[in-house]
């Protein structure tokens, strides 16, 4: 892993910038929590100076917020520059954990939020460039950079210290190893038929629009799952899913999601009023790390055949583990920019494979569909043979914006190709949208 040309690749320098795609109020986007909402990423290049193939060897890092949260993720990345500028890339594989550790401590920003906030997805964005820097060394999409780490390398980057009461080295080592037998054959498989995916569609659209979405992405990309916003309105709800379920009767499978909006309480009552319109999951229904919450509605609704799912806004890999270890969920929902980058994302997954939770991405924002893929790949390859109650978020509506976007053909994300992870955003689109530099500001 540690190979000699690794020397040389040194992090020289770096730059930030905030991207922000604007979007319309209630519009795409748009929930019952977040009405107004601008797709945004905190945007990371680490420079190395080298040429690879005609091109810049640059690690691109991308976080993800809905608008001004940006400026407080941005300022953090610029802060922790002094911990990894100067470091090659041999240093930083041959002591991941280390690394992780010092970014995910600032002394004294660490205090406003230990192991969550701003300075905790900071440090995801610095991550998931040097992972997208190592992807583009080895010429790699980073799904098959994840897969060809022997088990015993993978197990030294990992930092479990909070969660090895729930999962420890040698079971994780037993997980990796036991699948590795097999993973070409899944590895196979999925570059032949895809990951299975669904669609969302937005609380700020009528009914009438909503259909006539779900009829296109069903024709266009073959989609038969789609997730449908609630929580605003129990009455406007139920005669939305009712014309929905009407239309389409059982030729697809609709989930719902609620993104925070109720009580126990109130969860409970309002997925009992829709449960008669075949409802497969409520996403969200309360606070994302409220544990006894998910459970107590978990148990209320499993007589409905309903499951319970959450991850997006679960800020860290031991709050998601006692979810999954309680049995407070159903699905996990891993997101690529929530935690610090694809390891912590790799400890969830183990866990939930040890305790049989089935692993299902965000995908709700943008440069997430195009991240979240790699992921859900590693997961079936090397860490959970199982495809059974797995769908995959995409939104799509960010993806052209990037130079390599995510692509759904006969409802399944073709597997990505492309040497990296996030790759890059268009130099058209940053000069558009960057904040507030951008066209669209200006």
């Amino acid at each position: 892993m540690n190979k000699e040309e690794y020397k040389n690749i040194r992090i020289k320098s770096m730059i930030v910038k905030d991207i922000r795609f604007k979007q319309d109020e209630m519009g795409m986007g748009s929930d019952a929590s977040n009405p107004h909402t601008d797709y945004s990423n905190p945007y990371l290049i680490l420079q190395t100076g080298e040429i690879l193939e005609e091109q810049p060897l640059n690690g691109i890092g991308i976080g993800f917020s809905l608008g001004k949260g940006n400026d407080m993720i941005c300022q953090a990345v610029l802060e922790m520059e002094n911990i990894i500028i100067g470091l090659t890339l041999h240093e930083i594989i041959s002591d991941f954990k280390g690394l992780v550790r010092k970014l995910t401590n600032p002394f004294q920003s660490r205090w406003i939020g230990p192991v969550s906030g701003p300075y905790y997805m900071a440090a995801g964005v610095i991550v998931n460039a040097i992972f997208d820097l190592w992807a583009k060394v080895e010429k790699k999409p980073l799904w098959k950079l994840l897969v060809d780490i022997c088990p015993q390398d993978l197990v030294s980057m990992l930092d479990i210290r909070y969660v090895e009461h729930l999962i420890n080295e040698d079971e994780i080592l037993e997980i990796l190893t036991r699948n590795a037998i097999s993973k070409d054959i899944r590895e196979a498989e999925l570059l032949n038929s895809g990951l299975p995916s669904y669609f969302t569609t937005w609380i700020g659209y009528d009914t009438k629009t909503l259909i006539d979405q779900i009829q296109e992405y069903k024709n266009i990309k073959g989609f038969e799952t789609f997730k449908i916003k609630v929580g605003l309105n129990l009455k406007e709800d139920q005669l939305k899913l009712e014309k929905i379920r009407n239309h389409f009767s059982d030729s697809i499978d609709i989930l719902v999601d609620a993104n925070q909006k109720w009580s126990v309480k109130e969860a409970i009552y309002w997925m009992k009023s829709i449960s008669k319109f075949d409802i497969k999951w409520i996403e969200e229904p309360v606070a994302p790390d409220l544990i006894d919450g998910h459970r107590i509605i978990k148990e209320e609704l499993s007589p409905f055949g309903i499951d319970v799912v959450t991850g997006e806004n679960c800020p860290n890999s031991h709050i998601a583990g006692q979810m999954i270890v309680q049995n407070a969920i159903s699905r996990f929902q891993i997101d690529a920019c929530r935690v610090v980058g694809p390891l912590e994302n790799i400890i969830i997954m183990l866990i939930a494979a040890k305790y049989n939770i089935p692993i299902c991405p965000h995908a709700g924002g943008s440069g997430l569909d195009e991240m979240v893929s790699h992921l859900a790949t590693w997961n079936y390859i090397s860490c959970n043979p199982s495809l059974e109650k797995v769908v995959v978020e995409q939104v799509g509506f960010c993806s052209h914006h990037f130079k390599s976007p995510s692509i759904v053909s006969n409802g399944r994300i073709i597997l990505p190709k492309e040497p990296g992870y996030i790759i890059g955003i268009k130099d058209k689109s940053i000069a558009h949208y960057e904040y507030p530099l951008g066209t669209e500001y200006k």
